[in-house]
């Protein structure tokens, strides 16, 4: 099988692998040999995610993963008065939305772009939440998280970022130095699936969403899972490898994007994307049909979020962006790849591909 499905899920890495082979076994919260082990391993892992991104051990509250994170922020950051978000967002965050009980606002969308500034200006008000993906999972499109978070910031409303399909494609620094939130996931980055952080600036109030023990300095509870967390430690501290590869699986996505227009694919997303990802639209075809097609000759793909593959409907972000067009909405393709993608890989996936679409035609 070649592999193309990145953004749902990113090959273990050898480094988390290893990491993960040697992790202690204990309770981190017991007293004894066992649970100090554990609690060194945790406390290590918490300092090599913050070091990926520019935090403070402090400000990193680990996670089952990025749903979690999400939930955690959206459900936990202050008390506001609404909440400021758009139809880009990954179902984690908008299967939130409504349970915080207070109105929600959705940015207007141009076509295949990320919202924009001017109509967050025009929006957002003081005790406001922002909900901000700053990387599409769907298209690779990327919003400009520091002037939101500068926005917002003058505005006196809170500004949660979901990073989860950035991590690892772009560098998270300079905007963890300026968001109130920002969601991460351990199996984007080449971790284990199961972990995950929010990073929480230093101040910002959060109340807990997972009650019942003292863990994550309250603010979490639950026993975490060790051997996870110290994968996900070990993947985040190879983070800046993984980053350098990005122009060489830009330069691959390219090659496989240009190879899907000359088939008389759409490609959607306009502006700045990730190098990991090109989505498209095929006419006459259904999204779910397609996927099926070519897992049958050996190529895995998706047709969106891999949290949403078990439906049909065209996905929120493609309806708010081709409300007139619903057959680009409902003949998808995400290809995603990483730094194990060869060239190899998209050579073969351009033969399926046509011979594919072909059939189909």
């Amino acid at each position: 099988m070649i592999y193309l499905d990145h953004h749902a899920a990113t090959p273990l890495s050898p480094t988390a692998r290893r990491a993960m082979d040697e992790a202690p076994f204990g309770n981190p919260e017991s007293a004894h040999a066992f649970g100090r082990r554990a609690r060194a391993a945790v406390e290590r892992a918490r300092r090599q995610v913050a070091a990926s991104v520019g935090a403070q051990p402090t400000e990193v509250i680990f996670t089952s993963g990025g749903t979690e994170a999400c939930n955690l922020a959206v459900l936990g950051i202050g008390t506001p008065g609404r909440i400021v978000s758009s139809a880009l967002e990954h179902p984690a965050v908008r299967a939130a939305l409504p349970s915080r009980g207070v109105p929600v606002v959705e940015l207007p969308l141009a076509p295949g772009s990320a919202p924009s500034l001017a109509t967050l200006r025009a929006e957002v008000r003081e005790g406001d939440i922002v909900v901000l993906q700053l990387a599409s999972h769907e298209t690779g499109v990327i919003s400009d998280g520091l002037a939101f978070a500068r926005a917002a910031r003058e505005r006196g409303a809170w500004l949660v970022v979901d990073a989860v399909a950035a991590y690892g494609r772009l560098p998270l620094d300079a905007l963890v130095g300026e968001a109130d939130a920002v969601a991460l996931a351990s199996h984007k980055i080449g971790g284990p699936a199961g972990a995950g952080a929010l990073i929480v600036r230093r101040g910002v109030p959060l109340a807990p969403q997972v009650v019942g023990g003292g863990q994550e300095r309250g603010r979490r509870g639950g026993t975490p899972d060790v051997r996870a967390l110290v994968g996900f430690g070990a993947a985040a501290e190879d983070l800046p490898t993984r980053l350098a590869t990005m122009h060489e699986v830009a330069r691959r996505r390219d090659r496989l994007e240009d190879a899907l227009v000359a088939l008389g694919a759409w490609v959607n997303g306009e502006g700045p994307r990730t190098a990991s990802v090109t989505h498209v639209s095929l006419p006459g075809w259904r999204g779910a049909e397609l996927v099926a097609a070519l897992d049958l000759e050996g190529l895995a793909a998706s047709a969106g979020a891999a949290c949403s593959s078990g439906l049909t409907a065209v996905s929120p972000a493609m309806q708010a962006w081709f409300p007139e067009d619903p057959e680009r909405g409902a003949g998808t393709l995400r290809l995603s790849l990483g730094p194990e993608t060869t060239d190899d890989d998209v050579s073969r996936s351009i033969e399926i591909l046509r011979r594919v679409i072909a059939r189909g035609r």
